[in-house]
């Protein structure tokens, strides 16, 4: 049985950018004759070729449910409203997983098959990392981001360390905190053409909350969303300064490329 979700997005809403932004995470993904996105596993998605289509997409995919949401449990992607019966398993999970991605960063939302629409905020992922060839001690670091987090914590560093495997804390007003790590990269399929990928670094920024139940909300206060996008600009401006400063790729917490640009 087949599951067709919607993903809505602005009539503007370039599709060769939706294919661009789909292949960071699914670099597989073909553009076949009729327009459509093949995923793989079966899986496509169809822009609506109407008149009054534009930044429209049906995602088709073999429908697979498990269990509900247990009872009281809430999640950030509004999965258990939306699939009181059976919550997304498996491959239907994993694109629409996609979907929601998608309309984050596109300013969209997702039609279930159901009928319930998910708007996802922009700010709920708030997490980047720059991923570059170029590693750099704690001091370069420290040196780097002073001018925009002089309270920044480095971590204690022995004098003969690696350039890897340390970090930094950065406390927020709130009680939570921007943590910002030195490693080895994780793989990014966004980056996988590259031939220094498997020798590169990762600067990972993320914010943790002081609340960790603050990143299963859905619908955000206007207090928490405003924190929300205080600690993304923080969190954006340390990413562009780093890129410039030891050069490479900004990715944000879900795999998808993000224009340094849009983040000084």
């Amino acid at each position: 049985m087949i599951a067709r979700h919607r993903l809505q997005l602005p009539r503007s809403t370039d599709p060769a950018d939706v294919l661009a932004m789909v292949r960071n995470v699914r670099p597989g993904a073909e553009l076949s004759d009729d327009g459509a996105i093949e995923l793989g596993e079966g899986a496509r998605l169809l822009p609506d070729p109407s008149p009054r289509g534009a930044g429209r997409f049906t995602l088709e995919v073999e429908r697979d449910r498990e269990d509900p949401l247990p009872d009281g449990m809430v999640d950030s992607h509004g999965y258990g409203r939306a699939f009181g019966e059976g919550l997304p398993f498996r491959e239907e999970r994993r694109e629409l997983d996609l979907l929601w991605s998608l309309a984050r960063r596109l300013q969209g939302a997702v039609v279930t098959d159901g009928g319930t629409r998910l708007e996802p905020h922009p700010f709920a992922i708030r997490d980047l990392t720059v991923v570059s060839p170029y590693a750099i001690d704690a001091a370069s670091l420290s040196l780097l981001i002073a001018p925009l987090e002089p309270e920044a914590e480095l971590d204690e560093v022995p004098g003969d360390a690696d350039t890897t495997g340390y970090g930094a804390t950065i406390p927020l007003d709130d009680g939570g905190m921007i943590a910002l790590t030195v490693g080895p990269a994780e793989p990014h399929p966004a980056l996988a053409a590259l031939g220094w990928l498997d020798r590169a670094v990762d600067y990972r920024l993320r914010h943790l909350p002081e609340d960790e139940a603050e990143d299963a909300v859905e619908v955000p206060d206007p207090a928490t969303a405003a924190r929300w996008e205080l600690v993304y600009r923080r969190i954006g401006l340390l990413a562009a300064t780093l890129e410039e400063g030891v050069g490479g790729y900004v990715v944000d917490g879900e795999g998808l490329l993000v224009d340094p640009r849009h983040l000084g």
